[in-house]
């Protein structure tokens, strides 16, 4: 079976919280056997499963500390020795929280120094092997499936160099040189690295090369001109981010990432980009999706029923959506207008008083009953209960060129409802400032916005034609 690149980058991230957790017990075992079972002298002989629930808390603690470091985020991997140094300072925070709390709970437990030192030092040392290995893991299977990140170097000099040099250099990075833009074709290009045009190019490069990530590597340009570049990355799904000198690193409060050492500033990440707040969101969806098909249950069947006795035609509407990174799915609803009805007119917006709708479907849009059966796709994952609505490829193409900023509400799955629809900002309202509320939200977003925005959503009536 072959995954996705995405997925295989979620696999990756689970497998690493696995391994730790897996190299703590392992640790505990090995070092538990050598103090007490080897034959070393000793008093008595403590319960095994006291240590078992000390070290359960100082996994969990771990994950906690380690997420909080940011040594689950395998796009962009740290090097080696930072990554042992960050793991090093991870586990003696953790270990530091642990003693902190027996402390103050004034645990009973009477444990063995050695014994902790040993299974401290066994901890640190498989997990960084089994992280190295990981990692090289990934990197093969990306290589041999032909799925590494392409990246298109914008300007050359020093700093371009540098990058390619890195990027080459670590086979594990998951990512490939595609070309280079210059207005000057570069002498010193290394192999395997074309050019592939001028600056002028670069919308066309974009659209005619497959392409991942952008990466400036000047500051040698008009700021008008990195901000084109910006938003023709934003319409076509790239990441854009641009090698920084010393002083936009210290003057600049925007995200620092590395690649193989390099600095690279980007635009930040939103709170969802984060592994362990998409897990729980994702809890959250599951949860809400079978208690909403539950509750739903009768609202659809009476809606059903009103939709056959009305007229002859299919109960359910299936029409295709751009969901996550602008895959389509095809996304169901309670038929509420004619069959049919867009013959004619083509792919257009509902609006208030639309001739096209039938009588019993006024109703269920006011109520949202027409929507209660994306509830499934939320529990099958192709939706989310929260989030930008999904909207129809025509109009994704439409408006991709026509209003700023509004692919990047692709980067996560639509919702059932959205931080938008609760303001009212739904059918025949402005663009623009729907996109501004559903960027909102993902820069705002948490478990509560999720859970107030479900709420509101119970009470909201406006615009819902």
């Amino acid at each position: 079976m072959i995954f996705q690149r995405k997925d295989v980058r979620a696999y990756t991230v689970t497998l690493t919280v696995f391994c730790d957790l897996l190299a703590m017990y392992v640790a505990l075992m090995v070092a538990w056997w050598t103090r007490f079972k080897s034959g070393l002298p000793l008093q008595d002989t403590p319960l095994f499963f006291d240590y078992l629930a000390a070290v359960t808390l100082w996994a969990i603690t771990l994950i906690a500390v380690f997420q909080w470091l940011g040594l689950y985020n395998i796009r962009m991997p740290l090097p080696f020795l930072a990554e042992a140094a960050r793991v090093t300072q991870g586990v003696f925070i953790s270990l530091g929280i642990l003693f902190a709390l027996s402390f103050f709970l004034r645990a009973q437990f009477r444990y063995s120094r050695s014994t902790v030192v040993l299974m401290t030092i066994l901890s640190l040392i498989w997990i960084l092997i089994i992280r190295d290995r990981l990692r090289r893991a990934w990197g093969t299977y990306l290589r041999r499936h032909n799925m590494l990140e392409r990246v298109l170097l914008i300007g050359w000099g020093d700093r371009s160099v540098e990058i390619v040099q890195h990027v080459k250099s670590d086979v594990n990075s998951g990512r490939e040189i595609m070309g280079v833009l210059s207005d000057e074709e570069p002498k010193d290009l290394p192999n395997n690295v074309r050019w592939l045009g001028k600056l002028a190019d670069t919308e066309k490069i974009l659209q005619q090369h497959e392409t991942d990530e952008v990466i400036l590597g000047t500051l040698q340009v008009p700021h008008a001109q990195i901000s084109d570049w910006i938003l023709m990355c934003e319409r076509e799904m790239v990441q854009f981010r641009l090698v920084p000198d010393l002083f936009e690193i210290l003057a600049s409060r925007v995200h620092l990432d590395f690649v193989s050492g390099v600095p690279l500033l980007g635009l930040g990440d939103f709170p969802l980009d984060r592994p362990f707040n998409r897990a729980v969101k994702r809890a959250f969806d599951v949860i809400g999706s079978i208690v909403g098909l539950i509750l739903s249950s009768v609202p659809m069947a009476l809606g059903a029923l009103f939709i056959r006795l009305e007229a002859p035609g299919p109960i359910f509407y299936m029409q295709e959506r751009c969901g996550r990174e602008g895959r389509t799915f095809e996304m169901a609803k309670l038929r509420t207008m004619k069959v049919d009805a867009e013959k004619e007119s083509g792919p257009v917006w509902a609006k208030e008083n639309d001739p096209r709708r039938t009588k019993v479907g006024g109703y269920m849009r006011k109520f949202n009953v027409d929507e209660m059966p994306q509830f499934w796709h939320v529990l099958s994952g192709e939706m989310s209960l929260v989030g930008p609505r999904p909207e129809r490829p025509f109009f994704v193409e439409k408006f991709k060129d026509e209003i700023k900023h509004y692919m990047p509400r692709h980067a996560f799955k639509p919702g059932l409802t959205g931080w938008a629809q609760v303001n009212g900002l739904r059918g025949n309202t402005p663009l623009d400032e729907r996109v501004r509320y559903d960027l909102y939200y993902f820069e705002n977003w948490s478990l509560w916005f999720d859970i107030r925005i479900c709420i509101a959503t119970i009470f909201s009536f406006k615009n819902a034609y």
